[in-house]
């Protein structure tokens, strides 16, 4: 429901999730098709969805400022305004991470991560679809389900991965540099749940 200045605290959210479906899906298609040639190309690609999204939370911010009576509390719009924004700075940080170890070759098992990454974004879609009506949703807490158990998913295979990693005989540069890319996406996906438990709260605190 729009606020009777003409602005939606949900339809913002809405915004910032479909920046993060933006940014996990080029994420995904980057590393399902990697050229280590194009890294600069889709860096800038992502990090300009990531600065549209900065741009749309410090306007937020802004209206939050004057706002006399937001639809949920002033500290959970703020903090759920801040896990979104999370999720695409660190998909704009892997990719930068890639692109500043100069990584050469994708190793495979990151494929299934970052299509996680993207599921969950997706799930979170459909999550923030649902918020505005919260006290009345059916379907809700069926997505924070969903989004919880892929963050589990997330972790089984951040564990597989380095310990693959760790078992490759890899070069100790390139094990440092794949180290860190392993635990940005990691990060990724805690931030997807993040959002979720930052939802459920604000349903547990209103119904």
């Amino acid at each position: 429901m729009a606020r009777k200045n003409g602005y939606s605290y949900f339809a913002f959210f809405q915004e910032m999730i479909d920046c993060a479906c933006e940014a996990a899906s080029a994420l995904n298609d980057m590393f399902g098709n990697y050229q280590p040639a194009n890294l600069r190309r889709d860096a800038d690609v992502i990090h300009e969805i990531e600065h549209a999204a900065d741009l749309k939370k410090h306007d937020m911010m802004g209206r939050l400022l004057r706002e006399f009576l937001p639809p949920i509390d002033r500290e959970d719009i703020v903090n759920i305004a801040h896990v979104l924004d999370e999720i695409v700075d660190l998909i704009d940080e892997v990719v930068q991470r890639l692109y500043m170890n100069d990584i050469q070759t994708c190793r495979p098992d990151v494929l299934p991560v970052a299509a996680l990454i993207a599921k969950q974004c997706e799930e979170l879609k459909k999550l923030m679809g649902e918020f505005e009506n919260y006290k009345k949703s059916e379907k809700l807490m069926e997505h924070i389900i969903v989004i919880n158990t892929l963050e589990e998913e997330g972790d089984r295979l951040y564990i597989e991965a380095m310990r693959n990693l760790k078992r490759g005989g890899t070069d100790a540069v390139e094990l440092i540099a794949w180290k860190e890319i392993y635990s940005s996406l990691e990060d990724c996906c805690d931030a997807c749940e993040k959002v979720a438990d930052a939802v459920e709260e604000v349903v547990m605190k209103n119904t």
